[in-house]
């Protein structure tokens, strides 16, 4: 009863609590009466229709952890948005975190704290991976990146090629069309000095094998700002897109690196730097004839 008042922060009434609790209403009375004596001042009771009601206000708006409910309801939306690309056992415990975190809020301004742990909203991936059963090689990786350890990894590009042995120096794990993906430097003997720089997707690792071997570079160091994952040097291209997608084209990003002419009869022409020409090429022929490669 005590954790319901303090973390909602609004009005309960004592007959619906008896029915929630499947207790007598007495039986409510005598927990308001102890949790009274805890809290203080910060408890409040009183009538509302002839009703008995009881409540816990408290006096700081701001979380032990330094969050607010507003921030609350952002971490929220992240985790939503997020749900497509990571393993149960992740999502799980980022929700227990934040109604936890939800729980230290103690503002008197906003009655309804639970409010910031459910957000009417949800985020539709088409084609997404189940990422269930690779959350040991995520928790490797991450462990790997933290410590700048080099990685001995088995790897599949596709179910028709060979199994690869990898040394890696992890950098960090990046989500790309619902995919995640390591992003690091390829290692020629395991020691730990710089490689090629690699992109491996985690669903394809099948181990990975922490060494003792740490690198000193920044692993993480390829660009993120441009149209797709580091397979090339940047490229730039000319797109031109008709009329019926102009609007999906100018209302998105697509790289650090673009520059979009509107045209006299409503296409673009989108100007774009890419550093993974095939992936560049295969979104574009995703338009089918609404998009045609200029330069």
């Amino acid at each position: 009863m005590f954790f319901k008042l303090y973390r909602e922060g609004k009005k309960h009434f004592k007959q619906d609590l008896a029915e929630e609790f499947d207790c007598r209403p007495s039986t409510i009375q005598r927990l308001a009466n102890e949790i009274e004596r805890f809290a203080g001042s910060h408890f409040k009771t009183g009538l509302k229709n002839r009703r008995r009601y009881y409540s816990i206000l408290t006096f700081s708006s701001q979380s032990s952890y330094g969050l607010d409910l507003e921030q609350i309801r952002s971490l929220t939306l992240c985790k939503q948005l997020a749900s497509a690309s990571l393993p149960d056992h992740i999502l799980g415990g980022i929700e227990e975190t934040i109604k936890n975190v939800s729980l230290q809020l103690c503002s008197q301004d906003f009655p309804n704290r639970s409010a910031g742990q459910d957000l009417p909203l949800y985020f539709s991936s088409k084609g997404y991976i189940d990422y269930s059963e690779h959350h040991e090689t995520i928790d490797k990786i991450l462990k790997a990146s933290q410590k700048k350890l080099v990685c001995l990894i088995d790897y599949k590009k596709g179910r028709f090629e060979e199994l690869q042995q990898i040394f890696f120096a992890p950098g960090r794990i990046t989500s790309q069309s619902n995919a995640l993906y390591a992003i690091g430097h390829k290692t020629t003997t395991g020691e730990p000095e710089k490689g090629d720089p690699r992109n491996l997707a985690v669903h394809r690792i099948k181990e990975v094998t922490l060494t003792d071997k740490i690198f000193d570079f920044d692993a993480a160091d390829q660009e993120i700002n441009y149209f797709g994952l580091k397979h090339h040097d940047l490229k730039k291209f000319r797109i031109h897109f008709s009329r019926s997608v102009s609007d999906f084209v100018m209302e998105r990003i697509w790289s650090s690196e673009q520059n979009i002419e509107e045209q006299e009869d409503g296409t673009v022409i989108l100007e774009i730097g890419t550093v993974s020409e095939n992936e560049l090429m295969a979104w574009v022929r995703g338009f089918g004839e609404e998009a045609t490669i200029l330069t």
